[in-house]
């Protein structure tokens, strides 16, 4: 069994009082070079067991032995991972922020960090077996200041979150249809944008003492005022956002560029040229208004054509406010739009998600590698000679480049004494026969064994 994620018990107090329950469409297409390859394989588990059940590929005799180790080397990793899933969950519970069951149990602040952390390292433990990668602050940066093609200028607050942990995995290009000033913004061109295909995204903010004393010393100001920039500051967060949760998210096909859209205190700023096109709109406008309604004023001999003056220029000045809080909600659409298609999961369905897909990974590894060191022993001196042949293999049979993790993948099998890491510096697997039975003896002192060692809330 691959590695768990050992997640000790922390010591609780019952609580008294239990609680009561608590725009433009993206088309994804295949991955485009990087800088690197990644570890992740965009193939199905399916397509290579079905590759790797060809005869061709074992020895006649051993042919059905072959299929039956690897259906149970599937079945295998699911229950380990199954465990992983109740384990992530339990961690999660106390930081949840959909959960609909009483809680019984209370925390210190000092146990509530120590469990924030051991969630954040099993988080991130298994989004690497998933082949995701961390994307870091500088890249972060990086991306907050790149041209959306929506057209959106986004600022977003870092300082305000206690935790931001960011993985991707798959990169690809979507094509969009923008109009252009080559074409007198009468005609559109498709551009290609760089997109993550999968972005996940954990988010905790900072309790509100701690983020008032960093205003206090950052802008020189009294508790009070401080109060107030926070108060301005999260104004515009949803109501039950508060930092005794952690928000995990899972999205699909993001545009790099528009990874501010993501946060839940994104604020939108006109670009230059929006502030341009409304100074000279708005501005020409209320001038011609006012001179007009001045010119009225004074010929006027009445008081109703007065009023109708004034009527007049405050209509003008009603029009040229709704044009700019126009803009403003065609922005807001943009974001509500990308946010509902390609939301994949939220907090503890990501948990569930993940699980699932580094199950995945690491089943379609392991066929990957054990398929071929039982064509031959292989001594362990050539193992990266094994992960350039596996790689040319996953290239010629699925047309995709993928750097293959085969470190990873060989100490899954060898803690599982599938394959043998002998002292004489050979890898020696198991025949498929004797690999199958190995693994119903694994199975059954699984189920004989107990399967809880002690839960982080009762």
């Amino acid at each position: 069994m691959s590695e768990s994620i050992a997640l000790d018990p922390i010591q609780s107090q019952p609580n008294q009082n239990a609680e009561g329950p608590v725009s433009g469409e993206i088309e994804p297409v295949a991955a485009v070079s990087k800088p690197h390859k990644e570890c992740f394989i965009p193939v199905t588990r399916f397509a290579i067991l079905e590759r790797l059940s060809d005869e061709a590929v074992w020895r006649p005799e051993e042919v059905h032995a072959a299929r039956r180790f690897l259906s149970y080397l599937g079945a295998w990793r699911h229950q380990d991972y199954s465990e992983r899933l109740l384990k992530l969950k339990e961690a999660y519970l106390p930081f949840s922020p959909d959960r609909d069951t009483v809680r019984i149990l209370e925390y210190t602040p000092q146990q509530m960090q120590v469990l924030q952390q051991r969630l954040i390292k099993a988080l991130s433990q298994l989004l690497i077996q998933a082949n995701y990668e961390r994307i870091t602050q500088e890249d972060i940066n990086d991306f907050f200041v790149a041209k959306s093609p929506y057209e959106l200028n986004l600022k977003v607050d870092l300082s305000d979150f206690d935790e931001v942990l960011v993985f991707s995995r798959g990169s690809g290009v979507a094509r969009q249809e923008h109009r252009t000033w080559r074409k007198f913004y009468f005609g559109k061109e498709i551009i290609e944008v760089p997109v993550f295909q999968r972005l996940f995204l954990l988010l905790k903010l900072k309790p509100e003492a701690e983020r008032i004393r960093e205003i206090m010393e950052k802008n020189q100001v009294n508790e009070e005022k401080a109060n107030k920039i926070l108060a301005k500051i999260r104004k515009n967060l949803p109501e039950g956002v508060t930092s005794d949760h952690i928000y995990l998210k899972l999205f699909k096909n993001i545009n790099q560029s528009d990874l501010e859209m993501l946060f839940p205190n994104t604020t939108v700023e006109f670009r230059l040229f929006d502030k341009v096109k409304f100074a000279v709109t708005a501005g020409g406008g209320t001038v011609s208004g006012v001179v007009g309604a001045a010119t009225k004023a004074l010929a006027a001999s009445n008081p109703i054509t007065l009023v109708v003056a004034i009527i007049g220029l405050a209509a003008v000045l009603f029009r040229q406010v709704m044009s700019f809080f126009n803009q403003r909600t065609k922005y807001m659409m943009v974001l509500a739009q990308n946010l509902y298609f390609h939301n994949l999961a939220n907090n503890r369905g990501v948990l569930t998600l993940l699980v699932d897909r580094a199950e995945e990974e690491d089943i379609k590894e392991e066929m990957l590698l054990y398929a071929y060191l039982a064509q031959a022993d292989l001594p362990r001196r050539d193992l990266h000679i094994a992960k350039q042949e596996i790689e040319a293999t996953l290239q010629s049979e699925f047309n995709v480049t993928v750097n293959y993790d085969i470190e990873d993948a060989l100490s899954r099998l060898v803690h599982d004494n599938l394959v043998a890491d002998t002292p004489d510096g050979w890898l020696r697997p198991l025949r498929p026969p004797e690999a199958a039975d190995h693994l119903q003896r694994l199975w059954r002192d699984c189920l004989n064994a107990n399967p809880h060692d002690g839960p982080a809330e009762a």
